[in-house]
Formats: C-alpha cells, structure tokens, sequence
C-alpha cells in the first residue's frame, strides 16, 4: 500500500515523522519534489485580447476531426 502525503513546510514533516515513531511504523520513505518544476505556474490573462480575431482562421483550410488526429499522432513526421 503507498499513501501520498503533501507537506508545506519543514515544520509539518518533523511533526508527522514523530507520529510515526509513536506508532512505530519503520518503512517510510520520503520523495522530495523542487517546488520549481512541480508547481503549475498561473498567470493572469490579458483581457484586452479580442478573441473574434480567431473564428475562421481555418476558413480558407477547412479541417476535420479526422485531419487533426492523423496530423497528432505522427510518431516519425517526414523529414523536410
């Protein structure tokens, strides 16, 4: 059985590592992850951008569903 448990701050580790010396649980083992690559990085939107400038940008290259995902999958794209 594996639990995931997300603590903020050093303080709550060493709190819930000395639970588990009460408890005497003996196998644990701690992952640490860099705040920097696994945190989502959220930014405001400019909401001056007018998004009617984008309907029918594919009018003059109609696209299907299909198109799109024989185009997606492509594992080896031809070289140019």
């Amino acid at each position: 059985m594996r639990i995931t448990i997300e603590i903020d701050n050093k303080n709550d580790l060493e709190k819930l590592s000395a639970l588990f010396k009460t408890f005497k649980v003996n196998t644990i083992n701690i992952i640490s992850s860099n705040d920097s690559d696994t945190a989502a990085k959220v930014s405001k939107g400019n909401k001056k951008i007018n998004p009617k400038a984008l309907f029918g940008i594919w009018a003059h290259k109609p696209r299907t569903l299909e198109n799109i995902r024989k185009d997606a999958w492509q594992r080896n794209p031809p070289v140019k």
